[in-house]
């Protein structure tokens, strides 16, 4: 079978290895579509401090099941499968207490393990939540992310609240249409780039913002007048804007941080405690967040329109990832099909 590695930064290579074998309590998938992600542009360039070459990259992906393992009664051969990509210990601490996404042990494909660049792949039964037959691929391939946004909205209990997203990417546009499905008042979202906002607008986003030589107080004040936003949600994880969003936040308010940082970022402490700021940390998401996601997908509620904005075939992995760094500013998602 056909399989990608990337060896070192910035190089990616198709090579061929055996098929792996089914085991009880597992699942044979043949992949059909990758999506490519921030974090994956990160192992890509070697940004990523959670992993090392030589590594298998994606964790988004759409496969067709093709054997079960002894055991398995929830897939049967045929069924389409969205991997939840996520794999927990299920004994430590967070996994003890329902926050599997939190795992001490948190392995996600194609950053801490071997991912889903490979055109056979082999996972338990648990990771392999069906979706309809009927939802087409270049849908599909977007639930994985767009329950990223639904975690990150019920993090931030955005329902009957303002929210204001910081960034308009792939993330920051599920997080947004994820906290309007989920009962916000009103959501707005800013970006630099006007593609983006434009997509947001798409997305039907109440408040879409371009915060070309804005501050994020600024944004705020367009976007709900004399209104604060109660929430706000970090989707770009850059140091230059933290601070800023600090400053937008309101007393008692609540700033979630879904954006993967790269460096550290000083903080005032006392600003965030003599405002008893609610700065929560966010990562990935929790089972009923996927099937949540899965549901809204099949349910045809979330806008995905024009959402792919560029396709390759697996082959031209090293052409598809260099597209995919050099165009990051503008792309919303870059997707390889087998």
């Amino acid at each position: 079978m056909r399989r990608v590695v990337f060896p070192e930064a910035h190089k990616a290579v198709m090579t061929e290895c055996e098929i792996p074998k089914c085991g009880d309590g597992q699942v044979l998938l043949k992949l059909r579509r990758v999506g490519v992600c921030g974090t994956d542009i990160q192992v890509f360039s070697g940004k990523n401090r959670f992993m090392t070459f030589p590594i298998v990259p994606f964790h988004e992906g759409i496969a067709t099941a093709v054997e079960v393992g002894k055991g398995v009664t929830s897939v049967k051969p045929g069924d389409t499968i969205c991997v939840r990509p996520i794999i927990a210990c299920h004994n430590c601490y967070p996994c003890r207490h329902g926050k599997v996404n939190a795992c001490e042990n948190f392995n996600s494909l194609g950053v801490q393990s071997d991912g889903l660049g490979s055109e056979y792949f082999v996972i338990d039964e648990e990771y392999c939540p069906k979706v309809s037959p009927d939802l087409p691929l270049d849908e599909a391939i977007l639930i994985e992310p767009f329950a990223v946004g639904v975690h990150a909205a019920r993090r931030g209990d955005v329902a009957g609240k303002k929210v204001l997203v910081v960034g308009a990417g792939t993330i920051g546009n599920f997080v947004a249409q994820a906290a309007q499905l989920l009962g916000a008042e009103k959501v707005a979202i800013c970006d630099l780039s006007e593609e983006k906002v434009e997509m947001a607008r798409k997305a039907g986003i109440a408040a879409p913002v371009n915060s070309s030589g804005k501050t994020i107080r600024e944004v705020v004040a367009e976007a709900f007048g004399s209104e604060p936003a109660d929430v706000i949600i970090d989707c770009v994880g850059a140091k230059v804007l933290f601070q800023q969003i600090l400053d937008a936040a309101v007393k008692t308010s609540t700033i979630v941080i879904v954006g993967n940082y790269s460096e550290n970022v000083e903080l005032n402490v006392a600003q965030i405690q003599r405002n008893e700021l609610n700065v929560l940390g966010n990562i990935t998401y929790n089972r009923d967040d996927f099937e949540t996601a899965i549901r809204l997908f099949e349910e045809r509620r979330v806008y995905v329109k024009d959402y792919i904005t560029a396709r390759y075939r697996i082959e031209q992995i090293q052409e598809g990832m260099d597209q995919a760094v050099t165009g990051k500013a503008h792309n919303m998602k870059t997707i390889f099909d087998y």
